[in-house]
């Protein structure tokens, strides 16, 4: 059977429209091309009425467009938006790609069906959406890098401030108290060891690859190190179990977590104390994994009920954890200190 779009008057309609209009048989065969498609794809009509769709369609989506297009078919849809499954693209004259916005729709003739699709040219939108993307992330990485240089000035400058203080008094201290000059040495060492850690942590922001490489006990020790050098506090690690060899992105969200909860120790519990501990059980064929991570202070704690805004880190410490799957409990009372737990069970 002979189909056409001029059987249904639809010609006068569709020719003037500004969007491309392509019809096609159910051998996918192109029977109408308005001026619209003329001008977004480059052919005459006469160039393309009786060939194949597929003359429109950059061939690596060729064979999903044709499973695609017997889908709707067999669908009792009469219409469909082409763009909620994936990006659509067409293939001009000149072999130009172009991103488009389009919908099809059929009408029964008879036994058989004539598909209408209408198409619109989007690059200039998407054009401006990468823009916007390209802005979004200028932003990100300015306010990371101010951040960055935050933490440098009110973290690392400070102890290394701290440090040179100590060094500069320390022989005179020494003839007086050799006592006191020891302890102010071991100060002076710990002082040193912790802006050495936190140039590391630092280092790990501006390249996050370098997490994947490093074993993740040695990043928690570094961790605590860091934050003993800013708040004074005396931090422990204890890992057991197998942590070299977790799933990176188990491993980054951990880090991250751990890292989360101990800036909290060094910027708000006011504590003395804390631990980190992390145990890790392996089964023998490699494929089940217990971990379990604790971190705790004995700091002035919160009350978690009534979180205050400051408290942001707590939100991504969840959503950390809910990204691999594991579960997430904050412990804390006013005066108590704080407690995280972190599990994952596979």
């Amino acid at each position: 059977m002979s189909l056409s779009v001029e059987a249904f008057g639809l010609t006068s309609l569709l020719d003037v429209l500004v969007d491309a209009v392509v019809a096609f048989d159910e051998d996918q065969r192109i029977i109408y091309f308005n001026y619209g498609a003329e001008q977004l794809f480059g052919y005459q009509a006469s160039e393309v009425i009786g060939k194949l769709i597929d003359h429109l369609i950059p061939p690596r989506f060729v064979n999903v467009h044709r499973e695609h297009f017997r889908n709707f078919l067999r669908s009792p849809e009469l219409s469909r938006s082409m763009n909620k499954r994936s990006a659509i693209y067409g293939l001009a004259k000149d072999g130009r790609e172009f991103p488009a916005e389009a919908a099809i729709s059929k009408v029964r003739v008879g036994e058989h069906f004539i598909s209408l699709v209408v198409m619109r040219d989007i690059s200039e939108r998407k054009k401006e959406e990468m823009e916007r993307w390209r802005e979004v992330e200028r932003n990100a990485i300015e306010a990371e890098r101010n951040r960055i240089a935050r933490d440098l000035h009110d973290a690392v400058t400070q102890t290394l401030f701290s440090a040179s203080l100590i060094a500069d008094v320390l022989p005179r201290i020494w003839e007086r108290d050799p006592v006191e000059g020891k302890r102010r040495l071991e100060e002076l060492r710990q002082l040193s060891r912790g802006a050495l850690a936190e140039m590391r942590t630092l280092l790990l922001e501006l390249r996050p690859s370098a997490l994947l490489d490093a074993n993740l006990a040695d990043l928690l020790r570094q961790l605590a190190a860091s934050v003993m050098s800013r708040a004074r506090a005396e931090v422990e690690v204890k890992v057991e179990g197998p942590a070299s060899v977790l799933p990176n992105d188990v491993k980054v969200a951990l880090y991250r977590i751990a890292q989360e909860a101990l800036n909290n120790v060094a910027r708000h519990s006011n504590a003395d104390k804390a631990t980190v501990e992390l145990r890790v059980q392996l089964s023998d064929d490699h494929q089940r994994w217990h971990i379990a991570m604790c971190i705790a202070d004995n700091g002035r704690g919160f009350d978690v009920a009534q979180p205050k805004p400051t408290h942001l880190g707590l939100n991504i410490m969840r959503e950390r954890a809910a990204a691999i799957g594991a579960s997430l409990h904050i412990q804390s009372q006013i005066g108590k200190g704080t407690t995280v737990n972190v599990e994952l069970q596979t």
